[in-house]
């Protein structure tokens, strides 16, 4: 094996047993550092605070019975960031996809980053609307509801591919928050569950 590659896997174990091992909870901080517009409309500042409380019953759902606590604070022992997409010119050649990544985390990362925006599109998309004044399908209250559920949703996904935890594979299950995919009602406005392959893992590095 390459000492490259020997020093990588070492590193992984340890990360893992430590976090296996931890005496405490596993603290996440989650910070909004988003601007609120989506597609040119502003949300009120109490359609702010449901999005945010609705995210927050939704994390402490999906890790009921796991000693997870989330926080609206920019401390813990992980993160997660709400962002809007940087976007930036294209150049010739580039592939652009219809909606940019609505989660990343990136590898032996500890933070995770939410695009709120890209998640707005995602959510008009599943009900066919093109903005949140002129839908059809569903009210405005409805859909602030569903961003906030759907974003809390995304967070316990991108929260399980971060280094030493690692329990989100990408399912293919839309009912799963492993699941590999947002453009689901289910993920805006139903109720999800972990795959058994993802429980496993969390049993192990979870307390």
């Amino acid at each position: 094996m390459p000492l490259g590659v020997a020093i990588l896997v070492a590193a992984a174990v340890v990360t893992t047993s430590i976090t296996s091992c931890r005496s405490g909870p596993l603290h996440v901080g989650i910070t909004f550092e988003n601007g609120w517009s989506l597609r040119n409309e502003p949300l009120t500042e109490v359609e702010q605070s449901l999005v945010k409380s609705i995210a927050l019953q939704t994390l402490q759902s999906a890790f009921h019975g796991f000693a997870v606590q989330f926080e609206l604070s920019g401390s813990g022992d992980r993160a997660i960031r709400v962002e809007d997409t940087p976007y930036g010119h294209y150049g010739p050649g580039a592939v652009v996809f219809p909606f940019p990544p609505v989660g990343t985390t990136f590898p032996i990362a500890k933070v995770s980053s939410i695009r709120l925006d890209a998640l707005y599109g995602v959510e008009l998309a599943t009900v066919q609307c093109r903005a949140i004044v002129d839908c059809q399908s569903k009210t405005r209250l409805q859909l602030v509801e569903g961003l906030g559920r759907g974003l809390g949703a995304t967070a316990a996904h991108e929260l399980g591919h971060q280094t030493g935890l690692h329990f989100s594979g990408d399912a293919k299950c839309d009912e799963c928050y492993d699941g590999g995919s947002a453009n689901t009602l289910t993920h805006f406005w139903g109720t999800k569950h972990w795959s058994d392959q993802a429980l496993a893992v969390m049993r192990r590095v979870l307390r």
